[in-house]
């Protein structure tokens, strides 16, 4: 009896000590579901270690951006579409120039009764002198026979840079104007036309009464082959003028040459005494001898020159 007792007591024991223990679990379950709930349902709490993103993005600098750069391709295409719509433009904007035939020109020019018609029609060709055209040159030839010099030296100036010595004709036309910028103007496009012709021009134009267009010949004269060089200086040397002998002869001290010496030697027969001077001078400074007169200067060099060569050094005997 009394062991059964023992044991009905205990058993309510554990039964009691059980019940216990799971209201606790209860209990506790529910407070920490309530606590997460309050958790979901209050705002965090604010710190400096929990700042809205806004607010880093207004406390933080933000990066630059950088521009996406276009491919070379794509820049390549950008540029052929510019330069596309550049053209449509200048054709929308802009009539094309259409080219007068230039004898349609040369028809309007015979008719035109006006210099200052004659003077448009001549400005309207430099493109095509730019582009050396040798249909310019005949009605240029036409031109400068005007004796307006307005119209000749429009005229003239077109044919600056031209190498061909087709130019020539007009050349001597212009170079007979009374007026003398036309005249220097006609020189001065002498220097681009290589061709012996050229040369017969430069010598006449020693004869032209303006010491500029005389200058302007000499100047020329440098920039050619040296056997026009001296055929031109063989004329200087002998004109009426005598700022072109002296000049020729500065020209021909500084070439030097045995033909150098053979035109001055000649110049010692000159009547101006004081030219002569000048002329002995510049012979003793290219072959270090001087003369007395024309004869005894004429007879040493005939016997004497072979033993010059080229700079007018003397050549060794072998």
């Amino acid at each position: 009896m009394v062991k059964t007792k023992k044991h009905y007591g205990l058993s309510v024991s554990v039964f009691y000590i059980l019940v216990f223990l799971s209201v606790i679990c209860i209990v506790i379950g529910c407070s920490s579901k309530k606590g997460e709930t309050d958790a979901e349902k209050s705002p965090p709490a604010e710190s400096n270690d929990n700042i809205p993103s806004a607010d880093k993005e207004a406390q933080e600098p933000k990066p630059p951006i950088l521009p996406i750069l276009p491919s070379p391709d794509d820049k390549q295409a950008a540029d052929v579409k510019q330069a596309d719509a550049i053209q449509t433009a200048e054709k929308i904007n802009k009539p094309s120039e259409v080219k007068v035939p230039i004898d349609a020109l040369r028809n309007e020019f015979n008719k035109a009764s006006g210099s200052e018609r004659k003077i448009e029609l001549l400005k309207s060709l430099p493109d095509r002198a730019f582009d050396r055209d040798p249909c310019i040159i005949g009605i240029v030839q036409t031109a400068v026979a005007e004796q307006d010099a307005n119209v000749a030296l429009a005229a003239i100036e077109l044919l600056q840079g031209y190498e061909s010595p087709e130019v020539l004709p007009a050349v001597v036309d212009a170079m007979a104007h009374p007026n003398e910028e036309v005249r220097r103007t006609a020189v001065n496009i002498l220097l681009d036309v290589n061709d012996p012709q050229a040369g017969d021009l430069l010598v006449a134009a020693l004869s032209d009464e303006s010491e500029d267009i005389r200058d302007a010949a000499l100047d020329i004269t440098r920039h050619k082959d040296e056997q026009i060089r001296f055929r031109v200086l063989e004329t200087g040397i002998s004109c009426p003028y005598g700022d072109t002998k002296e000049k020729s002869v500065f020209m021909l001290e500084y070439l030097r040459g045995r033909r150098a010496v053979d035109i001055l030697i000649e110049a010692l027969q000159d009547k101006d005494a004081e030219f002569s001077e000048k002329v002995g001078s510049a012979i003793s400074m290219l072959i270090d001898k001087e003369f007395e007169s024309y004869e005894e200067a004429k007879t040493w060099w005939e016997k004497n020159k072979d033993k010059y060569n080229e700079d007018l050094s003397l050549i060794e005997n072998e």
